[in-house]
């Protein structure tokens, strides 16, 4: 199910990139660059990586799973032959760590726990380049060994295991930074599948019992190579004839003006998801690049409109509730000072300020902190919350690739991979918000997707989105969970640019319950009073079938919540609606003030785990300043009431009104 629900999705993709062959008027060709970069050639290099092991155990008393996760080093050796744009190849590699864990067995005495210290893959790739971009794909066998333990420690302690071989895919990016070096950044999932393994005693090597283990492993690897290629090592960057000046003008902006001014609000237009605004040039410079800008190769750096940047949030609150916040958020610990997010993210992204090529574009973000609880992927680095609920976490929240054709229509930006889900106010990316807190609305709603978002512009105020996705938070390997779900959006913006109207069918499929597969219709009304007052206001309407009840026998998927359901039902239909209002002011060029309201009614308690109605009011404060350079730093108090009408929801359950002075810094770099 899990490789028919990749090809379905992939076909989305497809179907959006041929209509660029297919599109109205001659397409305009640029003149061949004179010394296009070749990846043919010889190469080897190192890697580090996060590796992430999973596995399954069933034994004559039940069934128990493990699961590890590391730091793991490495190396990669292999060839490449370019063929036009297309490079095809073959390659080794292999990442070392310990991926050790344990878990108790379903005897309840002893611990069961897997040694596994290595994995390894041989694969074919077939890639795309755009000069000294190369995008592929990969896919081939892996190996790993895994020695498995049933231990007290007794006598009859038992262990077993063996070298385990499988099957992977993956995908990345790799990019020539000068000469014959190249940097990567990929992902690779690895099956080992079902293997029944007996166990022999420790201490005398007699037969114990016999075990099956399902396992499986994720990676995501940086790699730096050196490619033999000796005839052709041209300079990926060369030395610009001209360079640009600080009184050459900005890129021009096609189309509608910004409504808003940004900074104080964290963005000057109105809310998109799945794509950036077509039309609007990639102007910002962080703190990290306008240093690399002031260094060697700066001019080559601008060419390549590669980007490496990220933040640091900080937050901390007082609270009424002195147990739990939830289910408020983000912030869950009350009377703490916790780390929020680090964030370190590499991107390109395409040019959609043009109209005479194909242009491309990527992004990868890396997240450290309290928040990964509200990026989490079924399937991708998902145990250390579903299973482990560790406080801190590492998440990848966004890694896809865009291609960005100019000819169809006013211009089109396909996107695919897993990005965040598309139609919302608020953003788990913390200078995104106007608020550090969250509005229950969008904490109970998708967190990302993975999948194809195809956006396509039709003129300056219409414009449309289509695509599909595995489902609301759920990797499409994960055969229970994942579903083909097809989305689609429209966006509208009056002549002035001072109204935006952004309905959605962001999930759609036959709603039966499944980890987050909530269906979801939405709508976000932006309006501008004056260049000092905007509001924007998000609605929405939600629902699952077939939600097992609290009170019955059937499972309840973990970090969810089952249904209150009528009396003597074992499952039912669980709705939720909600909407919230901004209410935004400009006070000076650093400064703003937020008011927010919300009303959320979960109408069987299945997205808070609590059947009641909510409403939450918050006030905040935002104010830039100056750190290591202009507007690097963001600090943010709020204060927020909350109540919860038909039950207590606050405090673990004790509590129906919840106060909080919340207040965070984010420091940009």
């Amino acid at each position: 199910m899990a490789k028919h629900l990749f090809w379905r999705i992939a076909a989305v993709a497809l179907l959006a990139a041929s209509s660029a062959h297919s599109a109205d008027g001659p397409m305009a060709v640029k003149a061949p660059a004179p010394r296009a970069y070749s990846w043919t050639g010889f190469y080897v290099g190192g890697l580090v990586a996060a590796g992430f092991s999973y596995r399954n155990w069933t034994l004559r008393e039940g069934a128990t799973a493990d699961a590890g996760d590391a730091a793991m080093v490495g190396g990669q050796v292999g060839y490449n032959y370019q063929i036009g744009k297309w490079v095809v190849g073959v390659e080794g590699d292999a990442a070392w760590g310990n991926l050790k864990d344990e878990s108790v067995c379903p005897d309840g005495i002893n611990a069961c726990w897997t040694r596994q210290n290595w994995l390894a893959t041989v694969t074919g790739r077939v890639g795309y380049a755009f000069d000294q971009a190369l995008f592929y794909l990969k896919g081939g066998v892996a190996f790993t060994r895994a020695d498995y333990f049933k231990t007290a420690p007794s006598v009859f302690d038992e262990r077993g295991g063996g070298r385990r071989d499988g099957w992977t895919a993956g995908a990345g990016m790799e990019y020539a930074l000068w000469n014959n070096w190249t940097m990567r950044l990929e992902y690779d999932y690895l099956d080992f599948g079902s293997r029944t393994v007996s166990l022999n005693n420790i201490a005398t090597g007699a037969f114990a019992e016999n075990v099956t283990v399902r396992q499986k492993a994720h990676e995501v690897k940086l790699g730096l190579n050196y490619l033999f290629n000796g005839s052709q090592w041209p300079p990926v960057f060369p030395e610009p004839k001209k360079s640009k000046t600080a009184t050459e003008p900005e890129p021009k902006r096609l189309g509608l003006p910004a409504p808003l001014d940004s900074p104080p609000f964290p963005s000057g237009d109105w809310p998109l998801g799945g794509s950036q605004l077509i039309g609007v040039p990639d102007t910002a410079v962080g703190p990290l690049m306008k240093w690399i800008y002031d260094g060697p190769n700066a001019q080559a750096w601008k060419d390549s409109r590669i980007k490496v940047y990220g933040w640091t949030e900080i937050g901390a609150n007082a609270s009424t509730s002195t147990k739990s916040l939830t289910p408020a958020g983000y912030p869950i610990h009350p009377n703490r000072v916790e780390l929020d997010q680090f964030v370190f993210r590499i991107e390109r992204l395409p040019d959609t300020a043009q109209s005479d090529h194909v242009d491309w574009g990527f992004n990868v973000t890396n997240v450290y902190g309290l928040d990964y609880r509200y990026t989490i992927m079924k399937g991708i680095f998902s145990d250390q919350l579903l299973k482990k609920n560790r406080t801190y976490g590492y998440d990848v929240p966004t890694f896809y690739g865009e291609l960005y054709f100019p000819q169809i229509a006013q211009g089109m930006n396909v996107r695919v991979g897993r990005y965040l889900s598309v139609p919302d106010i608020e953003s788990q990316m913390a200078p995104a918000n106007y608020l550090y807190t969250h509005s229950l609305l969008y904490i109970f709603d998708p967190f990302t997707q993975f999948g194809v978002v195809n956006t396509v512009k039709l003129n300056d105020q219409l414009l449309i989105q289509f695509g599909a996705h595995a489902g609301n938070d759920v990797a499409f390997w994960e055969r229970a969970d994942a579903k083909f779900t097809p989305m689609a959006c429209i966006r509208w913006t009056s002549k002035d640019n001072n109204d935006s109207l952004y309905p959605c069918v962001n999930s759609i499929n036959n709603g039966k319950y499944a980890y987050d597969n909530i269906q979801m219709f939405v709508n976000t009304w932006s309006h501008k009073f004056s260049d000092k007052w905007n509001m924007q206001t998000e609605f929405y309407y939600t629902y699952q079938r077939d939600v097992p009840s609290v009170f019955g026998p059937l499972p309840i998927e973990p970090n969810t919540s089952g249904a209150v359901c009528p009396f003597g039902q074992v499952t039912c239909f669980a709705p939720a609606w909600a909407i919230v209002n901004y209410q935004n002011f400009k006070l000076s060029k650093t400064d703003y003030l937020v008011f927010r309201n919300e009303y959320f009614d979960d109408v069987r308690g299945q997205r808070t785990g609590t059947q009641t109605r909510y409403t939450t009011h918050a006030i905040g404060f935002g104010h830039w300043f100056n750190v290591w350079g202009e507007n690097t730093g963001l600090f943010r108090p709020e204060l927020r009431y909350e109540h919860s009408y038909n039950a207590p929801a606050y405090n673990l359950g004790t509590r129906k009104d919840q106060l909080t002075f919340a207040a965070d810094v984010i420091l940009l770099y």
